[in-house]
């Protein structure tokens, strides 16, 4: 498929997810995206409710209260926790372009969200289910997760935070030396983001024309 064609079959709220992402990015952030939603509730197309969203912003400064920035708090998925409207997450799925770290599966957990869809997953922060499920609080509240994207599009999703690890890391930081064993490819395209000169002619607000400019230098998942 190509880019617009991936694009369009995406879930509304994956697209919205891929825009926070790039929004993020583009503001010298991780790059990441995170969107609640209600799966019982529906829109015209048939898609989840969207309830909230949020985008990774630790490099921003506060805008307004319901934000968290700044910090190394200012995920993407703890910023649409910010702005949830209600007291818990029951019964609300979590859409993110990369899967939770620590804090943010600790804070999904603490707020029971019912569903996690990533697109791509961490290698860094492998194996955390394992680490809940010795303690019966969290092992009664662990939401269960899915990664269903395929293709390019979830190259997209993980080259985007990389580019930031790497900018920002020296190259014998465990994170740097993790994601450039696990996905060497990704790894030396994220390399290259920051001088990408047409990714840097895309319109912030436009994840599909980021997508498009990067389309052909994205590789296949293995």
């Amino acid at each position: 498929m190509s880019a617009e064609e991936t694009w369009t079959s995406l879930e509304a709220p994956w697209r919205i997810a891929f825009e926070e992402a790039w929004t993020s990015w583009c503001g010298g952030n991780f790059g990441i995206g995170a969107v609640l939603v209600d799966p019982a509730t529906t829109d015209a197309d048939g898609d989840p409710e969207v309830v909230c969203a949020g985008r990774n912003r630790v490099s921003e400064k506060p805008t307004h209260a319901a934000t968290i920035a700044g910090n190394f708090m200012a995920h993407a998925e703890m910023n649409a926790y910010a702005a949830l409207p209600r007291f818990t997450a029951e019964g609300l799925h979590l859409y993110t372009t990369l899967e939770p770290c620590l804090m943010c599966a600790a804070t999904t957990i603490m707020l029971n969200v019912s569903h996690v869809n990533f697109a791509v997953a961490d290698e860094f922060f492998e194996g955390l289910d394992d680490l809940w499920s010795h303690h019966p609080y969290p092992a009664g509240r662990q939401p269960t997760s899915d990664a269903p994207l395929h293709g390019k599009i979830v190259s997209f999703a993980r080259v985007l935070p990389m580019s930031f690890t790497l900018l920002f890391n020296p190259e014998d930081h465990p994170v740097v030396v993790r994601a450039r064993t696990a996905a060497p490819a990704i790894a030396d395209l994220a390399a290259r983001l920051p001088n990408h000169t047409a990714l840097n002619a895309v319109d912030p607000t436009s994840a599909l024309d980021a997508l498009t400019a990067l389309w052909n230098d994205l590789p296949d998942p293995q």
